[in-house]
């Protein structure tokens, strides 16, 4: 077939779409934000491919998968198996890292085990393995017509006597041994001499001889076997020539090393990973900063926090009273006190009755680990350090005696994506190593996917866990591109995010590679030029929630001079230019200061000193891995949650300009709810309100119902089959587990008794089946109410229902639903909001309308710092900090600052180049 066919789409809002999909094509879904697009690839097309090959593996197996439901369809036909990747980082273990999650570990393990040189560490000198053929013609050409003694050295136990050790020589077919003063039988030597010291056994007595090596082969053989694999070579008067090994022993030293297996280079076996960190590259250790997080405060004020706590209080009361027998001011900041007083209050005196001392005390209470409050709470006084032992390589040292040219294994992990491809391009494999030229031709394919990616400066060892959504997308796709699999569909979830436009064209190449390989790539996407260059656009709408899920154009994207201004695809209407992208008028905003932060040094910043103006919406941007997180996720925030300044390990010097704000927020990307009840009426903290409206009706009152009976959160309220949730799951055995709607409560989630209770002619379940917009007009009246469900209309979410599962919201829905619940308790003050990336997820008419929701905050005095790509947030922008010009060891300073304009006309500035067309566009239709 030339196209997946599906047919009667219903699942969440499509509407019984009928739709073809052409396969081996690079197809890009778009639309608005909440249209359906996600509910099209992943909950439709892709849940049922792999539900299908799921189905067709064996009973057996299948008790071992994850088991998925069959997506609400009709058919569905023409689809192969399917491969989905999502931009979310499921990744939490501590020793996963880049190398090890691409796999780029596993050949560099095999390249170092085959083709890596031992080095003793007493000597220093190479490590060569002598096997006995190959040292037996060495010997005898070397050698020729020399009398040789091969001979061994014997390791007898201790209190083993003389007269033993001659009896086990002798009936092991020996009759010679080296002694201190030359060559002896064993029969004539005497019991205290064979035990006196090192002894030599010797072999065999012969002549070296090129022609015929093959006794002094055997012989060699003989003494490896007997010898723990080592040899000693004698001349005919007993004198010792020269010392040889076979395996992993350093002949001159006599030391035995690991052998280099490929599990002795994984951190992740007990043969390779470090004894100490156990392959994690860190430690927990108390931190004094985290014991004395604030050392402005005084002993009675709680300055040790491991003691403030009213739970401990008895510990605090007893270190004020020992204070007051040692003369030690309990009034006076921790700061101010000297270094013998901060010792004994963090150290104590030790021994059996010890006093004071916040540290032992931790210690001992970390080691009660089967108590769950110990851990946890000894656990927030703790912080990672590097590993002294390996030096944060994870590996046991004796890893660094193995060397594969100028490298080691754990100085290659230290090198970023691309310098490592370098350096191992520049490898001269010995032709003893011509096996392993296939797996270095791997590695270098590997790593060749991964630059095109754009992670040239992600480094080896960095934790994947501390990857991006984007960035660990972009990973999977070079997987996906290594595996080289044919007719698959591939499904992908906004590869754009988190990359610069530069890097866009490299994904676009990508992903073009993917479908010419054989395979059907679909993509959700909202960035213009990836839409540009796709082989067929697929755009959902005309709106969002329950005005979506229809299918409003299907074909490719060419000449759209001439389209009607009123089409019904948004997509197309804004790639012809016709929809206004909602720039901000700044002629209203006077700047009032700015944060300035002197001397930030953090990862790849060099020191760089940067002021963020106050009242202005300014963004922070620049390549992937040029800082833009650090900068601010890391270094601003936690400048601005400091108190007493940036500390002995501080990332910044100084700070100035705070006090300008009342306070800040952060809108990161996290998830919004954890609890499957969580929903935007709950979590926007409208919830509370509509229970009051239930629980003030007469008929509640009148049956002695509480605000606590109109929850489904709560015992009182909540069904008592399905504990609110609505649905029961029934476990099929080798299927997918089905869940079917409450029979007690028939998926209302509430109690028989608070359903008897009506507000305008609806229960509390109905009432929260309806849309914010619908429940806008429902209650009014109550402006409290009404107050936080108008903010979610004023982000564009007025179509979501009240009580929809925060599970099921879209990466841009959930952006927009926290940066409501900001609006809603914003109040009068002037805060500092601190937004990441918030246009992910978002289509170029939802940035519109968040660019509506930044005017607001700004006019009412707020301030908004975003680190962001997108172009259409960069000229909307008053300010735009651009950091590079690379990524990794390349970036870190800024390069340019300003306005769009300013910026814009950067020569080196990457940003500039993608920036300055878009901004002379704008001018022209302004000037139009």
């Amino acid at each position: 077939m030339e196209s997946i066919r599906i047919r009667g789409a219903r699942e969440n809002n499509l509407r019984n779409l009928d739709i073809d999909i052409p396969r081996h094509r690079l197809v890009v879904i778009s639309g608005l934000s909440g249209s359906g697009k996600s509910s099209l690839l992943f909950d439709t097309l892709y849940a049922e491919g792999q539900r299908r090959y799921v189905e067709s593996l064996s009973t057996y197996t299948r008790q071992f998968l994850e088991r998925l439901r069959r997506p609400d369809l009709d058919s569905l036909e023409g689809i192969g198996p399917a491969v989905a990747i999502q931009q979310k980082n499921t990744v939490q273990h501590g020793r996963s890292t880049v190398a090890s999650y691409t796999e780029l570990s596993d050949f560099l393990r095999v390249l170092f085990a085959r083709a890596g040189t031992l080095h003793c560490p007493g000597c220093g000198d190479a490590v060569k393995r002598e096997e006995p053929s190959g040292l037996a013609a060495e010997l005898a050409t070397s050698l020729a017509d020399r009398t040789l003694i091969l001979a061994f050295p014997y390791r007898f136990s201790a209190g083993l006597k003389g007269e033993q050790l001659r009896e086990i020589l002798l009936a092991r077919g020996f009759a010679r041994v080296r002694l201190a003063d030359g060559i002896a039988r064993i029969d004539d030597a005497p019991a205290d001499a064979l035990v006196a010291g090192p002894l030599l056994v010797v072999v065999d007595r012969l002549k070296a001889d090129p022609e015929d090596a093959s006794r002094l082969a055997e012989a060699i053989e003989i003494a490896y076997h007997e010898g723990d694999g080592r040899v000693r070579v004698l001349n005919a008067e007993g004198e010792e020539i020269s010392r040889h090994a076979e395996g992993s022993i350093c002949a001159a030293c006599d030391l035995e090393l690991p052998e280099p297996r490929p599990s002795f280079f994984s951190y992740q076996q007990a043969e390779g990973a470090c004894p100490d960190c156990r392959g994690y590259g860190n430690q927990l250790e108390f931190d004094v900063e985290k014991l004395v997080p604030r050392p402005s405060l005084t002993l009675a004020q709680g300055a040790l926090a491991p003691w403030a706590s009213p739970r401990f209080a008895r510990f605090q009361q007893r270190l004020l009273e020992q204070c007051r027998e040692r003369g030690i001011p309990t009034d006076r900041p921790y700061a101010d006190l000297d270094t013998a007083q901060k010792e004994f209050l963090i150290h104590g005196t030790g021994g059996k009755r010890g006093e004071g001392g916040v540290l032992p005390w931790l210690v001992a209470l970390r080691g009660k680990a089967y108590k769950k409050y110990a851990r946890f709470y000894s656990r927030r006084f703790m912080s990672e350090r590097i590993c002294e032992t390996c030096d944060g390589s994870r590996l046991r040292p004796e890893v660094e005696q193995v060397r594969l040219g100028e490298w080691t294994l754990p100085a290659l992990y230290r090198l970023d994506l691309g310098k490592a491809a370098d350096a191992i391009s520049s490898l001269v494999l010995d032709a003893e190593a011509a096996g392993v030229v296939r797996v270095l031709a791997e590695l270098q394919d590997r790593l060749g996917f991964l630059l095109r990616m754009g992670l040239h400066y992600l480094g080896l060892d960095r934790p994947t866990r501390t990857l991006s959504g984007g960035e660990f997308q972009r990973i999977h796709l070079a997987n996906a591109l290594g595996s080289r699999l044919t007719d698959t569909l591939y499904a992908l979830d906004e590869p754009t995010v988190g990359l610069h436009p530069r890097d866009t064209e490299r994904l676009l190449s990508t992903l073009e590679e993917l479908r010419d390989l054989g395979n059907s790539v679909v993509v959700v996407e909202h960035d213009l030029e990836l839409i540009r260059g796709a082989d067929q656009l697929l755009d959902m709408g005309p709106g969002s929630g329950a005005k979506g899920g229809e299918l409003v154009y299907q074909g490719p994207v060419g000449n759209l001079d001439g389209l009607d201004p009123d089409h019904p695809s948004p997509t197309l209407r804004t790639l012809a230019g016709l929809e206004p992208l909602g720039f901000l008028d700044s002629t209203r905003r006077p700047p009032r200061g700015a944060i300035e932060l002197e001397g930030v040094s953090k990862h790849n910043l060099r020191r760089i000193d940067v002021a963020f103006p106050l009242g202005r919406l300014v963004a922070v941007s620049g390549v992937s891995g040029s800082g833009k997180s650090t900068l601010v996720a890391d270094v601003l925030v936690q400048a601005l949650s400091s108190e007493d300044g940036p500390g002995p390990e501080g990332h910044w010097k100084r700070m100035r300009g705070a006090d300008r704000v009342h306070g800040f927020r952060v809108v990161d990307q996290s998830p919004v709810g954890k609890s499957p009840r969580s929903n935007p009426a709950t979590y926007l903290g409208a919830f509370q309100f509509i229970r009051q409206i239930y629980a003030d009706r007469p008929e509640a009152r009148k049956r002695h119902l509480g605000v606590e009976h109109f929850s489904f959160n709560s015992k009182e309220g909540r069904c008592p089959e399905c504990k609110g949730l609505g649905s029961v799951k029934l476990e099929m055995v080798f299927m997918a587990d089905l869940y079917v709607p409450c029979d007690a409560c028939r998926g209302s989630r509430f109690r028989a008794e608070s359903l008897q209770v009506r507000y305008k002619g609806k229960t509390l379940a109905e009432a929260l089946e309806m849309t914010v917009d619908e429940a806008i007009h429902f209650f009014s009246g109550h402006h409290a109410l009404g107050e936080k469900l108008w903010m979610l209309h004023r982000v564009g979410l007025g179509y979501l229902g009240l009580g929809q599962g925060a599970s099921t919201l879209s990466g841009g829905e959930s952006q927009r639903l926290k940066i409501a619940r900001e609006l809603a308790t914003a109040g009068a003050e002037r805060n500092l909001y601190i937004l990441d990336e918030p246009t992910t997820g978002l289509h170029p008419l939802d940035v519109r309308q968040l660019l509506a929701v930044f005017q607001r905050l700004l006019k009412a005095g707020h301030s908004i710092i975003v680190v962001e790509h997108n172009l259409q947030v960069l000229m909307a922008a008053d300010h735009i900090i651009d950091l590079g010009p690379g990524g990794g060891p390349e970036g870190g300073r800024i390069v340019a600052q300003g306005t769009p304009h300013e910026v814009a006309a950067s020569r080196e500035s990457l940003t500039a180049a993608y920036l300055k067309p878009v901004l002379a566009e704008a001018d022209r239709e302004d000037d139009a």
